[in-house]
């Protein structure tokens, strides 16, 4: 039996857009022959054509399981606008996004072969859209003790936000907590730039180092600034740094419905209202195509 690297299984994969388990197969019997293995793909009802062609469009599911405490986040593209709206696309978002909360894959590839992931999408490509499908994103996310999950999909379906939450069972179970879930998950839909991490101290080091030099060269290439002691420079860059900090890191950035308070402020000002900490634990923002 022929050896299947995986630089082959790849090459395949961006030449169809199947699955990497599917990829896999089908090289192994056709013995390593990649067009063969196409041939095989097509086989099971999917037209190599189709499955090449590109997906800019597509729409996001967030399925939130009944007690708030896990939720299945699914990003599906397509090629038109027209089939992201349409009745089986929409169908076929639910039934993965139930196969995902169901059965917690690892990975998108993962999750690509559970048979009705793989069953709907080939179905869909090949018969009732008859668009390249493609799943890119499944994942499941969970909150850890006590609070709710929040979340938020824009009208469009093209972006949407979820956000773990934790508070008290007294103050989760409040009305007014729900209320804020939900202006928490809008304003991270609508608040450009998007937040990248909860707090500053996660927002990923090679984005601060990123901005860092940015900021460094900005002061160096500038003839009134060039010429200033370091410790000036050094100033300069902190101040452009905290600004970063504001603009992506969620707990800084300005509340989008009251740009005059923080969204830390605002979880300050509703748990002492609500009576009890209210924290941010996590979120994931997911926007087709980003």
């Amino acid at each position: 039996m022929a050896t299947i690297s995986a630089a082959l299984v790849k090459q395949l994969r961006d030449k169809t857009g199947a699955g990497m388990g599917a990829c896999k197969k089908a090289l192994v019997e056709t013995e390593g022959d990649v067009e063969a293995a196409v041939l095989v793909l097509r086989s099971k009802g999917v037209k190599a054509e189709t499955l090449t062609r590109a997906t800019a469009e597509g729409a996001i599911k967030l399925d939130l399981a009944d007690d708030g405490k896990s939720i299945a986040i699914v990003e599906l593209r397509c090629e038109t606008d027209f089939a992201a709206r349409n009745e089986h696309f929409v169908a076929l978002l639910d039934t993965i996004a139930k196969a995902v909360h169901e059965s917690d894959p690892k990975s998108v590839d993962e999750a690509k072969e559970i048979a009705a992931v793989k069953d709907g999408i080939q179905d869909a490509a090949a018969v009732k859209i008859r668009e390249n499908i493609q799943l890119y994103t499944a994942s499941l996310r969970r909150l850890e003790g006590e609070g709710k999950i929040g979340t938020y999909v824009h009208h469009n379906g093209k972006v949407g936000v979820a956000m773990g939450v934790t508070a008290s069972a007294d103050v989760a179970g409040k009305p007014e907590f729900d209320a804020l879930l939900k202006d928490l998950c809008m304003h991270a839909t609508a608040h450009q730039p998007n937040p990248v991490a909860v707090d500053k101290d996660s927002v990923p080091s090679d984005l601060v180092e990123r901005e860092r030099q940015i900021a460094l060269k900005t002061i160096d290439e500038d003839p009134k600034m060039a010429a200033k002691p370091d410790e000036i420079k050094q100033k300069m860059v902190d101040g452009k740094l905290r600004k970063f900090f504001e603009e992506r890191a969620l707990l800084e950035q300005k509340f989008v419905k009251d740009p005059n308070k923080s969204v830390k402020d605002l979880l300050a000002a509703t748990g002492k209202e609500l009576g009890g900490e209210i924290s941010i634990a996590w979120f994931v923002r997911q926007e087709v195509g980003a």
